[in-house]
């Protein structure tokens, strides 16, 4: 016992002496000495670090410092807006509390959070005082900026305060004209006059595909349009990614459902009566084709293999032949290709944009509210639209101001880039967004009313039921295969009854659902659509199975 006391006491000797004899005297010793900006994106990885050595690199050579990039990325387009909601909600109660004396009660919290639908007009007198002491704040979010994303998700960002105008644009006037970057191309705006969001980048929305395992599908050719998709031969074989989760999958739907418009419209006129007038024919060119789009949107998600909350899994999957197609960006479709082929491999994974299906979309730079580094922010999105930053997108590894590791595989915004005499250092010189859309121009009248809803529906009548979903169509393609035309047309029929989802009810009553915050009744709601559709394809299996 004695000698366990003595090693014991040892013990504690050992530990404390240093601490008996140590200085009193402490030195604090600054962590960094650099510039810091703060940005938050949904960018990967490989992006990121490219730009944070761009961007160094640049702001070096243009000021003799160093500057730091703090990187934020907690997820997808949809996790960074929940992430700077938090940051603002809480921030903007301490000011409430502390700073304008008031009492923070569940209703100043629920009108904060809605703050996007608030308006001078249509708002009440508490919900004004609640958005005007907010835009009259400095609140800020401890980020900079936001860079990346959907241009819905910087306009979202836009309508609740969280960013402002900066005046970047009234700095350098000569980026913006119809020769260097216009406001408008096919319909799709590039940038806010105000300069609350600016297109860094261009970005198209495709199909990617293993020729091989298309082929041994007994495929004759590669899918070219958004419609090849449903065809049933692919069934298990989509690679999808979960747009409520993904705002560039989201767009490719919305890209989908427009194109799904534009025929309709087409024939109405092909067709057309003389006296008909060109409003009602545009009308129900709309409601038709919106329906007509989520038809085929079901189709698809019916021949998926899975839904993943990961773009890189889809390209990966598809590359390696485990599916043989699936939508991806185009960069991350053109940036698989390109490493194929760095290996000498055979080519059999290609990324192509669906034919007269897709406008390329500006990626957009943001600056937030109460940015503490805000000379930075200008600073990076100068980076970011100049030959630096441009090239760093487009060009091949070891060209002048190319990328260092991986090529990017993104389209610069820049017209300047696609000169002939900048073409031979481009990793893809065939890629030019501002020649690639052909006669598909973005409408963005025709799914404004109902986009927000479009990925509550996606949830509601494809995710959450996609058991039962892909089950009833592979029971109606089997009927099919029987010859049991009658009763595969009749559960077809009960499978694609979207009617619940009409144009008009979904920018009336869904997008009301869409914009709910109040998680319980949401979730409720949610639960009890998803349960009827279950029982439609439950009930659409029956018909194809059994008649």
């Amino acid at each position: 016992m004695v000698k366990k006391i003595i090693i014991l006491i040892g013990i504690v000797l050992v530990v404390a002496v240093p601490f008996i004899f140590q200085r009193r005297e402490v030195t604090l010793v600054p962590i960094s000495t650099n510039d810091v900006i703060v940005i938050i994106t949904s960018h990967n990885e490989t992006l990121r670090s490219e730009y944070g050595r761009g961007f160094t690199e640049w702001y070096r050579k243009k000021t003799g410092k160093t500057v730091i990039i703090d990187w934020r990325h907690p997820g997808g387009g949809r996790d960074v807006a929940r992430y700077i909601d938090s940051l603002f909600l809480n921030n903007f109660r301490f000011y409430w509390e502390k700073t304008l004396k008031k009492p923070w009660t569940q209703e100043i919290r629920t009108i904060f959070s809605h703050l996007e639908n608030i308006t001078e007009q249509n708002a009440t007198p508490k919900e004004w005082e609640v958005k005007r002491a907010f835009l009259d704040s400095d609140v800020g979010c401890g980020i900079d900026l936001l860079f990346g994303g959907g241009v819905f998700d910087h306009k979202m960002e836009s309508a609740k305060g969280y960013t402002v105008p900066n005046s970047f644009i009234q700095m350098h006037p000569e980026f913006f004209t119809e020769d260097t970057i216009p406001e408008f191309f096919a319909g799709e705006r590039l940038w806010e006059a105000d300069g609350r969001w600016i297109g860094g980048s261009l970005s198209s929305f495709g199909i990617i595909y293993n020729s091989d395992a298309v082929k041994a599908l007994g495929v004759e050719h590669p899918p070219e349009t958004w419609m090849d998709l449903a065809d049933p031969r692919y069934i298990g074989g989509v690679a999808i990614v979960d747009p409520t989760k993904s705002s560039s999958t989201l767009k490719s739907y919305e890209m989908l459902i427009q194109q799904q418009m534009q025929i309709v419209y087409n024939n109405y006129f092909e067709n057309k009566s003389f006296d008909t007038p060109k409003e009602y024919l545009e009308d129900h060119a709309i409601k038709e084709g919106w329906m007509e789009g989520l038809k085929l949107i079901q189709k698809i998600v019916a021949n998926g293999r899975y839904m993943t909350d990961s773009s890189a899994q889809t390209v990966l999957d598809v590359a390696e032949g485990n599916c043989p197609v699936g939508i991806a960006t185009d960069f991350y479709g053109r940036s698989e290709k390109a490493n194929i082929a760095s290996r000498g491999a055979k080519p059999r994974f290609d990324f192509v944009i669906p034919r007269s299906g897709c406008s390329p979309s500006p990626d957009p730079i943001s600056l937030y509210r109460g940015a503490k580094h805000r000379a930075l922010a200008l600073a990076f999105l100068e980076f970011v639209l100049t030959f630096p930053g441009q090239s760093l997108l487009a060009f091949r590894i070891g060209t002048p101001d190319g990328p260092a590791q991986t090529p990017l595989c993104r389209a610069p915004i820049l017209k300047a880039m696609y000169d002939p005499r900048f073409l031979p250092y481009h990793n893809d010189p065939n890629v030019n967004p501002y020649h690639d859309s052909g006669s598909f121009v973005y409408q963005e009248e025709w799914t404004k009313p109902v986009f927000h809803a479009l990925g509550l529906i996606f949830k509601m009548a494809f995710l959450d039921p996609e058991d039962r979903l892909r089950k009833a169509w592979r029971s109606i393609q089997y009927a099919y295969k029987e010859g049991r035309h009658g009763a595969a047309d009749e559960a077809l029929a009960v499978m694609q009854d979207l009617n619940m989802f009409s144009y008009d009810r979904v920018s009336k009553d869904i997008m009301q659902e869409a914009k709910n915050k109040d998680y319980l009744r949401a979730t409720q709601y949610q639960t009890k659509m998803a349960n009827y559709f279950r029982e439609r394809y439950k009930k659409a299996y029956k018909i194809a199975k059994h008649r």
